[in-house]
């Protein structure tokens, strides 16, 4: 098995967390700031050098003002197209 921190699953959560933030209009040290985090740890998890664990993540969401149940069925709703996508 593939680790997972390369799967397509994990390249759309990074890529996921990435749009939420921009759409909110915060600078990766403004997110940091919230979440209490190193603006550093943001920019390596967003690119895919840090992996987040599940209680960062809560965390990460919170600064965002975003639900884990809202991020989570916005994740699984793109997981499809991404298959259909590979398979073409």
């Amino acid at each position: 098995m593939q680790k997972t921190i390369y799967s397509r699953e994990s390249r759309l959560l990074l890529r996921l967390l990435k749009e939420i933030r921009t759409a909110r209009g915060l600078t990766q040290a403004e997110l940091a700031k919230r979440a209490k985090m190193l603006q550093s740890d943001v920019s390596k998890v967003e690119t895919g050098v840090r992996r987040i664990d599940f209680v960062e993540l809560r965390h990460w969401l919170i600064a965002l003002d975003l639900d884990m149940a809202t991020f989570v069925s916005e994740f699984e709703s793109r997981l499809p197209v991404l298959a259909s996508v590979r398979k073409t």
